[in-house]
């Protein structure tokens, strides 16, 4: 899926403190008495989110969800439609398991001993079948689909936030608790956060069905709402941030408008007039039925009222939501496709 490009698309957005927050650099403090003992991570002496950092949050929300709504009904439901004969994946997989505790996954199995990196190299040693790109993308689980494993490339990017203005930094003390003799384990320790300020950043991703879509906007959405953090001591009060949408394009490089209808170069219609098309509405020809993609008629959805296709001057046809109301609308269009996914 990776040899072309159907769909691509950009989330600018802004992250700003709601309270201390602090992602730690590797090496903090050292003999120097005037630095704290953990500093905030820095590049070119400028405080920073590191895009891994965002990215490492944002995939955990999603495995969270998707292990939150996962069992034998929805494992049954992705059975009848793909075959009997078919591995039917979690919706989530444990990147981490070690090869010890790995076990293959089967109906209403733990999967949190099930890695899809694992999976694809014991299939690899037992047979050619690894080599077949929409095997690999079939087989690997929804999550391990948009983030990647060691055998499938992702298909997000997380850049670095740098900030847009001045910001705040705290520094504070705190000493660890022995929880048997309630004495002072550890410390006192100072440590640097961050208590106000803005960092913008964008995420750039393709080829995503629009069920993707809407889990990729779920996790962003609970990070904007502070049920998840980043960075260090996030149970400590620590880690809550807030979250503005500037904007998100979509763009559609091998399409063009025709009365409003969004077709293929090749003259197929891949969506109606008013309609935004993901992965399946764009592959629904023969070529890809191996990647068993959503059917086109579930992977489009209504465009939210002021949203419009636009021909790009030169090539394409890109969508552009502006504002945090527009991009929500965009997360809610897709809510349909999300549920059709999950068997809700």
């Amino acid at each position: 899926m990776h040899k072309a490009t159907f769909l691509e698309g950009t989330i600018n957005l802004t992250i700003a403190p709601d309270g201390p927050i602090l992602i730690k650099a590797g090496e903090s403090g050292g003999a120097d008495p005037t630095l704290p003992d953990m500093e905030f991570v820095r590049s070119q002496s400028r405080i920073y989110l590191p895009g891994p950092s965002l990215k490492g949050v944002v995939r955990a929300q999603c495995e969270r969800i998707c292990r939150s709504l996962d069992g034998p009904t929805r494992y049954d439901l992705a059975r009848q439609r793909r075959g009997d004969d078919e591995f039917i994946p979690p919706l989530a997989d444990n990147p981490l398991v070690e090869r010890k505790r790995y076990k293959p996954y089967t109906r209403g199995g733990d999967e949190m001993r099930f890695s899809s990196g694992i999976y694809f190299e014991e299939l690899r040693s037992n047979s050619n079948a690894a080599g077949d790109t929409a095997l690999i993308y079939r087989r690997s689980s929804l999550v391990s689909q948009i983030f990647g494993h060691t055998g499938l490339a992702g298909r997000v990017r997380f850049a670095d936030a740098y900030p847009t203005g001045e910001v705040l930094i705290e520094e504070r003390n705190g000493v660890a608790i022995d929880r048997i003799y309630g004495s002072v384990a550890v410390g006192p320790f100072n440590y640097e956060t961050v208590v106000g300020g803005a960092f913008a950043t964008r995420i750039d991703f393709k080829n995503l069905t629009l069920a993707q879509l809407a889990l990729l906007g779920l996790a962003l959405r609970d990070l904007a709402e502070g049920r998840v953090g980043i960075g260090f001591g996030k149970s400590r009060g620590l880690g809550r941030v807030k979250i503005t949408f500037d904007s998100l394009r979509i763009f559609y490089p091998t399409c063009e408008l025709a009365s409003g209808a969004l077709r293929l170069l090749d003259g197929r219609e891949a969506a109606p007039a008013g309609k935004l098309a993901g992965l399946g509405a764009l592959c629904a020809d023969g070529r890809y039925q191996g990647y068993a993609l959503p059917p086109r008629e579930v992977d489009l959805a209504d465009l939210p009222e002021g949203l419009a296709c636009q021909p790009d001057e030169i090539m394409g046809v890109s969508l552009t939501a502006t504002g945090d109301e527009q991009v929500r609308a965009i997360w809610k269009a897709c809510m349909p496709a999300w549920r059709w996914e999950v068997g809700l």
